[in-house]
């Protein structure tokens, strides 16, 4: 799958949440005006009601307008407030009575305290059939009301939009990974076909040149061909088990715990990598030789190996610093290089299966992305731990610590 496809997909998910986002946000809008609205019904229906009772005592609304009128606000008080309690719509108000004589309308009459209203609504209905008093009334909208009333609907509203947010989140966040692990996969399948070839073409080209060269008349050079042979034959057995030992989720390692002395084996593998490297790396090991453990000797050869392999491929003029100690109950291995280094992004990816810091189309140091990751596996069957520290143009610091008695 393309960046374009993931972009265009990334860009939908985004676009069909803030959809979502906005369609809750009228629904929620517009239920909040219909509240709005149905309290200003009902507080006009118990003002008409109050009007008929109080101010215009022999009208029958639709059949006989009023004779008489009488405005008195505290009688009106006496049916509007009643009105508004059986309405459920009661709340603080202010009245006035205005009377419009051709000039601005004046007020006669008033009744409550306005300033004492917050976000009130006004409303004016005419007193008389000519037109000439008007009642002015302003009610406090509980607002409050409204949203207590509404705030399960506004809280699901929210929980759904977070709801989904967080799935189309975790979508695009598993297609992007899905894309780096087939990326990290094909990367793989590259780098092991020439890991793999470059063994075998060495054999193949030794048997060739005894066959062919008469190489085995000699017994010097047979028996050079013939370690060539054995060293890259034996290199190539210990990638395939690298690779069938972590390629296989949830299997089980062979474990044969002995007593390992380690000084034995950082010398061997010390003198192994200035044979096989191709360069003239400097070694500077403090280890007594004392130092022991109890641990798989297989695997702990082959994690020192992978990690002093990596110093020194990663360096152009080798450096390594190999120091082991004991610390309390644990062995510490420190191994510190003078290489290209990590950034700070990639570092926390190095031991992930199939993960190689990316470097373009550059492929200066081959390799398939298991080798630090089945060095962890290794520290984690002995119960200890492994660490990174790394600086881009500095070098790296690998640092194990492995129980000395590990049951």
């Amino acid at each position: 799958m393309s960046r374009k496809f993931f972009r265009n997909i990334s860009i939908l998910a985004v676009l069909s949440l803030l959809t979502l986002a906005v369609v809750e946000s009228v629904w929620v809008y517009r239920m909040y005006n219909d509240s709005v609205t149905d309290f200003r019904r009902r507080v006009e229906s118990a003002i008409y009601k109050s009007i008929y009772k109080a101010f215009r005592m022999d009208a029958i609304p639709g059949l006989a307008e009023a004779t008489y009128i009488k405005i008195n606000l505290d009688e009106f008080s006496l049916y509007f407030e009643p009105n508004l309690i059986e309405l459920d719509a009661y709340q603080p108000y202010y009245a006035e009575v205005l009377v419009n004589d051709g000039e601005d309308p004046r007020v006669i009459m008033t009744k409550g305290e306005q300033p004492a209203l917050n976000d009130p609504m006004t409303t004016v209905i005419p007193i008389d059939d000519d037109g000439r008093y008007s009642l002015l009334l302003s009610i406090e909208m509980p607002f409050k009301v409204f949203l207590s009333r509404m705030w399960g609907l506004i809280m699901s509203s929210v929980a759904i939009v977070l709801l989904l947010a967080g799935v189309l989140l975790y979508l695009v966040r598993t297609m992007f990974r899905q894309k780096t692990l087939e990326e990290m996969r094909r990367d793989f399948t590259h780098n092991i076909t020439h890991e793999l070839k470059t063994p075998i073409s060495v054999a193949v080209a030794a048997t060739d040149a005894l066959r062919n060269f008469s190489a085995d008349a000699d017994v010097e050079k047979r028996s050079r061909y013939l370690e060539i042979i054995e060293s890259q034959l034996t290199q190539l057995s210990t990638m395939v088990e690298h690779i069938l030992s972590v390629s296989v989720e949830g299997r089980e390692y062979k474990y044969n715990p002995t007593r390992v002395y380690l000084n034995d084996i950082v010398g061997q593998l010390t003198q192994g990598a200035v044979m096989n490297s191709g360069k003239t790396p400097v070694f500077n090991i403090d280890c007594a030789e004392d130092i022991k453990i109890m641990a798989d000797e297989f695997h702990i050869k082959n994690l020192l190996a992978t990690v002093i392999d990596n110093a020194v491929k990663y360096s152009s003029d080798p450096i390594v610093d190999i120091t082991v100690s004991y610390e309390s109950a644990d062995v510490s291995i420190e191994i510190e290089d003078n290489g290209c280094g990590i950034s700070k992004d990639h570092l926390s990816h190095v031991f992930e299966k199939f993960y190689r810091v990316p470097t373009g189309d550059i492929h200066t140091v081959r390799g398939y992305g298991l080798g630090l990751y089945y060095a962890k596996q290794v520290v984690d069957l002995h119960k200890g731990t492994i660490s990174m520290k790394s600086r881009v143009g500095e070098g790296t610091t690998v640092t194990i610590k492995l129980p000395v008695n590990e049951q």
